[in-house]
């Protein structure tokens, strides 16, 4: 998945609510990556925290 391509706070939080419920459900950080860099996650969900974060700077253009 290319996250540049969400368009729109409702997609966002549809990626969102989808990394909470496999992150709740296994008990575990669920991290997205870049598929060209996966030692460098870019969005998570923290179990400790209960919540989704960004993990990198946004790129600027």
């Amino acid at each position: 998945m290319d996250l540049r391509e969400l368009q729109g706070q409702m997609r966002v939080g549809v990626l969102c609510c989808l990394l909470r419920v496999i992150g709740r459900r296994l008990g575990e950080p669920v991290l997205v990556t870049a598929e060209s860099d996966p030692l460098h996650p870019v969005l998570g969900f923290d179990v400790a925290a209960d919540r989704v974060a960004l993990l990198a700077e946004p790129e600027l253009r």
